[in-house]
């Protein structure tokens, strides 16, 4: 299915109950509309329920368009909208001009 790409900026809009988080995007070989999209491993600030609080990682992402990242590795999938970090955080994607596939 094909989303709207997630680019530095968009947040995880969290998961039952838990607080919005910034996610800190790691590449810099790709811009989409000027800025770095997000891929698989970049990590999702703290977010709160009460008196829990986790971080996660970006996880389920697109497998089909991948990125490579600044340190050098072979990257990951791209993120997009309504994608889930490693703790079920859903991923927004408000790159709506540039649709990433599965």
């Amino acid at each position: 299915m094909t989303m709207p790409c997630s680019i530095a900026g968009d947040m995880s809009i969290g998961h039952a109950g838990f607080s919005p988080a910034p996610i800190t995007p790691t590449t810099a070989t790709v811009l989409v509309m000027g800025a770095p999209p997000h891929v698989a491993g970049d990590v999702i600030g703290p977010h709160v329920l009460g008196n829990s609080v986790h971080g996660g990682a970006v996880q389920k992402v697109s497998t089909t368009v991948l990125v490579g990242t600044s340190q050098g590795d072979k990257g990951g999938g791209v993120a997009r909208l309504m994608d889930k970090g490693d703790c079920q955080s859903l991923i927004l994607g408000t790159a709506a001009s540039v649709m990433v596939g599965g």
